[in-house]
């Protein structure tokens, strides 16, 4: 009798040991992040767990088991729940909660506990427990002012912020604003036809404002075109100027000395296209003319 009491337990140690195994080998793979910091936590601060966890095969977790979004307990609030599923077992589940509380001293605090349900392939309801995570949460005013009603003490004064000196940047800011309005008046003075300013309205500049606006079809525009540089030679000449003037006008007026190899084109052709009855088309001499026009006007304004 006495060996047949051992005998027995050994068998039903046998029988229980495989089912203990299963039970072990089934059981769910859980982990949890929860927040890097647990002191110093003070109202509104907001918290994070991570939970990543896989249930076994064939096993359905229950929805209804989630805590609620906008669920409050001791003074945290669940602000955002988010799950979502890894592969076919696996789920993520991402809480934050939000600290309301308003304690005078410091006091430890947790984050609830979680009790996640699921139901096996065998039909069997299983429960997941999530542990409570403690804290620290620190008071924004001490103790004794909160007591005494003197919540000044921990105030700083306020001042007026420092005054910035503005003399160098104000000076430089006239600079660079008169570097830009002269660079747009020598811009207008190079490039702009009418008299915007002084020195602007001389013989070749109006040559060249009338000169654009021929039209090459116009059968006259190739006489108006000589015609009106012929006058502004005759202007700076002070006199008729043809073409063996041109050492005399150059000589009175260097500043056309420059462009004196235009100036000898100018009166080749105009000698080929008045008197000889030769010379280009009309669109090509109108567009020579033109360059021809505007180097005298740039040498005109002294900007050649």
């Amino acid at each position: 009798m006495k060996n047949i009491i051992p005998l027995m337990g050994f068998l039903m140690a046998l029988l229980l040991t495989p089912h203990a195994m299963a039970g072990a080998d089934t059981m769910p793979e859980v982990t949890v992040t929860d927040p890097a910091r647990s002191y110093g936590v003070q109202i509104g601060d907001v918290l994070s767990r991570h939970l990543s966890f896989t249930l076994p095969a064939n096993s359905q977790l229950a929805k209804d088991s989630l805590p609620a979004k906008g669920s409050r307990q001791d003074g945290i609030e669940l602000v955002s729940v988010q799950m979502q599923q890894d592969g076919k077992q696996g789920y993520v589940l991402q809480l934050q909660y939000q600290v309301f509380a308003t304690h005078s001293t410091p006091v430890a605090m947790q984050l609830p506990e979680l009790s996640l349900k699921y139901q096996a392939a065998d039909g069997q309801e299983h429960v997941l427990a999530i542990p409570a995570w403690k804290f620290w949460f620190a008071p924004l005013v001490s103790s004794n002012a909160a007591r005494l009603g003197k919540a000044a003490v921990n105030m700083q004064n306020q001042f007026r912020p420092p005054l910035v000196d503005m003399r160098e940047m104000r000076y430089w800011l006239l600079v660079f604003a008169g570097l830009v309005v002269a660079g747009a008046l020598a811009l207008l003075y190079i490039n702009a036809d009418r008299k915007w300013l002084p020195f602007m309205g001389g013989a070749f500049a109006e040559a060249h404002r009338r000169i654009k606006r021929l039209k090459p079809s116009s059968p006259q525009a190739v006489q108006e075109a000589f015609y009106h540089l012929h006058t502004a030679f005759n202007t700076w000449h002070g006199n008729n100027c043809f073409a063996q003037d041109i050492d005399s006008f150059v000589q009175k007026n260097p500043r056309f000395g420059r462009s004196r190899a235009a100036i000898d084109r100018f009166f080749a052709s105009s000698n080929e296209h008045l008197f000889l009855e030769q010379g280009q088309d009309t669109a090509e001499t109108i567009k020579e003319l033109k360059q021809i026009s505007k180097q005298l006007r740039h040498c005109e304004r002294g900007v050649a």
